[in-house]
């Protein structure tokens, strides 16, 4: 008897959590709602962004529903270990990037959250003003982690990576990573704050107290490593 109670009581519980999830919560921390580029991230962020990454036709769902200019791009091999698969090249999104953003459907579904929810809102934050540009070194390309001669393929051979090395604000300041991000100055505490919260979209982000490599740029990825340094 007891044991019945205690199931009883288990699935009236079950019951009342899963009708507070589905129905009660705000749909940005609903797990079971779509997710949206222009609804700021929530407690189910994280994991509607890990979804998308093994779900094509759920990710290209969000580019469709969202206000980004894209155009996709055929899946072809283009070398040893590299390729373009289930990418996108990026059009218009709310800033400039100067072109050539060619990119995953699940890392430029995460880079249009990153740069709406919290580049922007950031930038506002640290000098009352938006950036109007990003400057960056490029996404897609064949080649091998820190462009070593050997060794595993990066996450830009596949078009999963993009190096970002600096912002124009709307005054026409510029923040470099090169030469702000070790200064003692409101530019430098904007890119170690903005650095630490892109990992909260990217499974990788390496700025330069990571390697030598990374001393002018953060590397930002949808790979299958985590780290964020």
């Amino acid at each position: 008897m007891v044991k019945r109670l205690l199931i009883a009581g288990l699935l009236v519980l079950f019951a009342a959590g899963y009708y507070v999830v589905r129905y009660q919560l705000p749909d940005r921390h609903d797990p079971f709602a779509p997710l949206l580029i222009e609804q700021p991230p929530g407690l189910a962020t994280a994991l509607k962004l890990k979804r998308i990454k093994t779900n094509s036709e759920l990710c290209f769902s969000v580019l469709s529903n969202s206000d980004l200019r894209y155009v996709p791009l055929t899946d072809r091999e283009t070398g040893a270990g590299c390729g373009l698969f289930n990418a996108v090249s990026l059009q218009q999104s709310g800033i400039s990037y100067g072109g050539d953003i060619n990119l995953t459907c699940p890392a430029l579904v995460a880079l249009a959250i990153w740069e709406r929810h919290t580049l922007q809102p950031l930038a506002q934050a640290s000098f009352d003003q938006e950036i109007i540009r990003v400057r960056h070194f490029g996404t897609y390309a064949c080649r091998n982690v820190n462009n070593a001669r050997s060794g595993r393929r990066s996450q830009h051979a596949l078009a999963n990576a993009i190096d970002i090395a600096g912002f124009v604000l709307a005054d026409g300041a510029e923040i470099n990573i090169a030469k702000d991000w070790r200064k003692d100055s409101a530019k430098a505490r904007f890119l170690q704050t903005l650095h630490a919260q892109s990992c909260n979209y990217f499974s990788a982000v390496l700025g330069p107290d990571y390697n030598a490599q990374h001393y002018n740029h953060f590397h930002m990825d949808l790979g299958p490593y985590s780290i964020c340094r």
